[in-house]
């Protein structure tokens, strides 16, 4: 299987892509085809809401780098959309990325998503908010986009302090198990 990690953290080496990356990890010990993208790194504009996509084909009005991003989406059997929680959801490289996916309504199909996400919260119940947008966003989609599973690293504000956490052993095996 094909697997895309969308890494929305500002942070590049951070304790979202330390997680991503034990994810990725056990994906590839299972023998899937793996790609990370840290989308902080690319031009993606936020949505104008303009419905231009849904128009014409999926096509979006802008042009930025969330055209490449719609091919590695459409291509990939699993996506995993990996952003640390800042005040309790997405940051805003990753919102953008999930509101520019509109333009695949209609058009995605047979995909699992998993979500990874570091937060300074010391348990999960302070990260409803999130999961709830993850779950919403997927059932914005058909019946065959569905979700594979998540992973919090709980109380880790400090860099790499997700090195020592459950989380780390956990990211693994939800990759070895896609």
């Amino acid at each position: 299987m094909k697997v895309l990690v969308l890494m929305g953290s500002p942070r590049r080496n951070g304790n979202t892509s330390i997680l991503c990356d034990e994810f990725i990890r056990g994906a590839m010990e299972s023998g899937h085809e793996t790609e990370k993208i840290n989308i902080v790194d690319l031009k993606v504009n936020g949505c104008l809401g303009c419905n231009g996509c849904q128009r014409n084909g999926g096509t979006c009005v802008q042009k930025d780098d969330m055209a490449g991003l719609y091919d590695k989406i459409m291509a990939a059997d699993v996506v995993v959309l990996a952003s640390p929680i800042y005040y309790y959801t997405w940051t805003a490289q990753m919102k953008a990325v999930i509101d520019r996916t509109y333009a695949l309504l209609g058009r995605m199909q047979n995909k699992k998503f998993y979500m990874i996400s570091a937060c300074g919260a010391p348990s999960e119940e302070w990260n409803q908010t999130m999961l709830a947008s993850f779950r919403q966003y997927l059932g914005c989609y058909d019946e065959t986009v569905t979700e594979g599973g998540y992973v919090f690293g709980l109380d880790t504000m400090d860099a790499g302090s997700v090195r020592d956490k459950a989380s780390m052993e956990q990211a693994y095996q939800l990759g070895r198990a896609i």
